[in-house]
């Protein structure tokens, strides 16, 4: 659902990407970094054989994964690393058609789009008949039983325990759906509710394929809600059966199984052979002759199983691609400049690099930023300090440097893409000034930085590219006089530490759950404060008058006009510090079909196709 870990880029550039960090500040021992390069150099590429190579009747997705996962479990993942291997096994009620731009809500249990009512605050919605479940042994002898409405109504309730979902249920139902939220607090006086006996009034069972929700207020956004990987169906008997277990045991009505789950090996995904979806029948003007609609119409998933070995560090991952171990691969830092370059605004591949492989790039949904806590007692009162830190970093240049330019400047939070994004509205971010960063540490009490205490800032990284980046940060930060410490973590217990409000700096970035500007500026909305998507506790009573005046409106000039005041009070107050929105940038094999960036679908897998021949060829 939500990426947060700091400096580190996801790069969801459809599945041929997968979830991939990319660099930031990357500080490896030289001969170390210099013994990668030319390791990287020597291997000729797609030579190597490995196991299958001339199995041509089995086709696999070579991915990887970067991160280990959280939690399997929907509505307790609050990760891109867990989110994307949701996406292949679990279906939410709605999509994101893959081949349509720009993104355009799609049926996915469903027969069709839901229907508004005459009071403009009910929808009805009719499943799809014939879903089933994964077998699994928490069915009556294993089968999986079809889906039904009681289902998505116990999805919901659950998503709504706190006991069971502390996090993303601000950001996604609450104040939405009436009954809910009072249902909401109902479970955090009381554990272990029986959702069976709690009659919710805007959640209403119509027979066995039909329901309605009914909202609190008109609320053109709530359905995209209902497109994120959180709010996927999940059975009740395997909550029954597995408790804490279905962290790591999913039973979904997804493309895929879970075959094998070690949680640092290699991932085994089985094709479901009773997989409802099919392939697209219509796309942008240039699908057609881009090969994207070849498969129209056919029953998915294309391929029999998908890999995907944890392989935490940057080259290593490139290895394995050129030796065509993986099918698609994001592009690092370092292996950027070797293999690629920008030309004017486009990039593209160099040499023999350009003859082996596809390379493909798209402006991400997503924002990364330094959080500030305002809980902390050297930053939270002291607004003055907060804005010496945003003049004091030169954001262009660290997109140049450390990121070969595959960025942009933010002067919202909203990546551009995004509607309510600064192309619609207009506010100025801080420019680096060197001279007005020791001006305003000089009022903020700490003159060229003496009586400040080293600042500490959290990493959910300990790789090397995690520590280059913090380096780069810390050179930035002590021209003006500020000490700058890294405290570099596992993404678990990163995560924690910021649930927790127990940090003064922390790396942090999100990714859209859907494409609007409301999902990132909840980001700053009081009530959502630690351990809820406010993770740095910002308040201000008229930036959440604001917000709460926006959320509802329909799209237009009148709600851009909010929002630019939102993004102004941002600026005064500072709670963040922009970095950058990442330009994805990623190769894959030309034996990989089908590939087309889609940033607000978890996985693209179940549209991908594999020329196993040309494959078992490149393998040998």
């Amino acid at each position: 659902m939500i990426p947060s870990d700091g400096f580190v880029v996801y790069v969801a550039l459809s599945e041929f990407m997968a979830v991939q960090r990319i660099s930031i500040w990357q500080k490896a021992p030289q001969l170390v970094l210099s013994a990668l390069l030319i390791a990287t150099v020597a291997v000729p590429l797609g030579c190597r054989p490995r196991d299958g190579v001339g199995n041509t009747d089995v086709k696999v997705l070579d991915s990887y994964r970067g991160d280990v996962y959280r939690s399997l479990d929907p509505p307790k993942q609050f990760d891109a690393a867990s989110s994307r291997i949701i996406s292949h096994i679990y279906d939410p009620l709605l999509d994101y058609h893959y081949l349509k731009r720009p993104y355009e809500l799609t049926p996915n249990l469903l027969e069709s789009m839901p229907e508004i009512g005459e009071d403009k605050l009910t929808y009805t919605f009719k499943l799809r008949k014939g879903i089933k479940f994964h077998d699994d042994p928490c069915f009556s002898g294993g089968k999986g039983r079809e889906l039904t409405a009681d289902d998505v109504l116990f999805t919901i309730k659950r998503f709504a325990d706190v006991n069971v979902n502390p996090q993303s249920y601000p950001a996604l139902l609450q104040n939405r759906i009436k009954g809910l939220d009072e249902f909401r607090e109902k479970t955090r006086q009381q554990k272990d509710l029986d959702y069976d006996q709690e009659n919710i009034a805007g959640l209403e069972k119509v027979d066995e394929y039909t329901f309605k929700i009914v909202m609190i207020e008109p609320d053109p956004l709530l359905l995209m809600s209902f497109a994120t990987n959180a709010l996927s169906i999940v059975p009740k008997e395997a909550v029954e059966k597995y408790g804490r277990k279905l962290e790591h045991h999913a039973v979904g009505t997804g493309p895929f199984t879970l075959a094998k789950n070690p949680r640092k090996g290699v991932m085994v995904l089985k094709k479901n052979p009773n997989y409802h979806g099919t392939y697209p029948t219509e796309g942008d003007p240039d699908d057609q002759s881009q090969g994207l609609l070849t498969n129209a119409g056919e029953q998915l998933p294309f391929v029999d199983e998908v890999r995907i070995p944890l392989i935490e560090e940057a080259q290593p991952r490139m290895l394995k691609f050129l030796s065509g171990e993986l099918d698609s691969i994001g592009i690092d830092r370092d292996n950027f400049t070797k293999m690629a370059e920008k030309v004017s605004n486009e990039f593209q591949l160099k040499g023999k690099f350009a003859k082996q492989f596809n390379i493909s790039s798209v402006d991400a949904l997503s924002s990364f930023y330094i959080t500030i806590n305002f809980r902390d007692k050297v930053f939270g009162q002291n607004k003055v300090l907060r804005q010496a830190l945003a003049y004091a970093l030169d954001t262009p240049a660290y997109i140049e440097k450390m990121e070969n330019g595959r960025g942009h400047t933010l002067n919202t939070i909203v990546p551009l893409p995004i509607a309510g994004s600064e192309q619609s509205v207009s506010v100025q971010w801080y420019s680096h000034n060197l001279q007005k960063a020791k001006a305003k540490l000089k009022e903020a009490g700490y003159p060229e930085g003496k009586g400040l205490p080293p600042v500490v800032i959290l990493y959910g990284s300990q790789d090397n590219i995690t520590r280059q980046n913090h380096e780069f940060l810390r050179a930035q930060l002590a021209k003006s006089g500020i000490q700058l410490k890294g405290e570099f973590l596992s993404f678990s217990d990163y995560l924690g530490r910021k649930e927790g409000g127990s940090f003064q700096l922390a790396s942090g970035g999100w990714r859209a759950d859907y494409p609007d500007a409301e999902n990132f500026y909840q980001l700053f909305y009081g009530p959502n404060k630690a351990p809820g998507p406010n993770d740095g506790s910002y308040q201000n009573p008229e930036f959440d008058r604001l917000y709460e005046q926006m959320r509802r409106m329909p799209a237009g000039s009148e709600r851009n006009q909010i929002i630019e005041k939102m993004a102004l009070l941002l600026k005064a107050d500072v709670p963040v510090v922009f970095l950058k929105a990442p330009i994805s940038v990623g190769m894959r094999q030309k034996w990989l079909l089908n590939s087309k960036p889609n940033l607000m679908l978890g996985s693209t897998a179940k549209f991908l196709d594999i020329d196993t021949e040309m494959k078992a060829e490149g393998l040998k």
